[in-house]
């Protein structure tokens, strides 16, 4: 029923346009980072009027992850996610990196702390290229990128955020963030 819901929010883009449609599922790896390098520079070439990533993944290498960030920033044809259900972790910086985010009902996105293969948290180093890569990406999209520095950082401590109309929000109106705990927003805070 869902793919349904799917089908018919794109039907009237995949009528009358030319929209390429690429599944992000499960783990983020090098293959998915080389086929973003070659696929989307083909797209373009070719032409089109949207490339839609359907995506539901908890993450992977950010290595890959960031192959499939410069692929979609290059692009010239718009770039829209579909978070579908999950944008985790990598998943999130990919997100950002297209001009249009929409996500499923009960969708979420974000936790994007950088952890070895045990799932320890790692180095230092490590966050701070992830944090500042986050941010560069959302700022690329004219996205806040001390929200998406918070998906990787807790100890940020964040107390108002300026939105895109100008407005200023308080943290505590933005459920889920809190100094020291990882951003992950939801469908309906990310909305806000």
């Amino acid at each position: 029923m869902k793919r349904l819901i799917a089908i018919f929010f794109f039907l009237p883009v995949l009528m009358f346009a030319q929209v390429y449609v690429i599944e992000v599922h499960g783990t983020i790896d090098m293959g998915l980072g080389h086929f973003f390098e070659r696929a989307i520079p083909e797209m373009n070439k070719k032409g089109g009027d949207a490339i839609i990533l359907d995506i539901d993944t908890f993450g992977g290498r950010v290595d890959a992850a960031t192959m499939m960030k410069t692929a979609l920033l290059k692009s010239k044809i718009m770039t829209v996610a579909f978070v579908n259900t999950k944008a985790i972790s990598a998943g999130s910086l990919i997100t950002f990196a297209c001009d249009t985010i929409i996500m499923h009902s009960g969708g979420t996105m974000g936790a994007t702390t950088v952890v070895d293969q045990q799932m320890n948290k790692a180095s230092e180093k490590a966050q701070s290229y992830m944090r500042e890569e986050m941010a560069s990406t959302a700022e690329a999209k004219g996205r806040n990128g001390k929200i998406a520095m918070a998906m990787v950082d807790e100890s940020l401590d964040i107390d108002t955020l300026v939105l895109a109309s100008g407005d200023t929000m308080f943290i505590d109106d933005v459920e889920g963030a809190r100094p020291g705990k990882l951003l992950t927003l939801r469908t309906s805070t990310a909305i806000k």
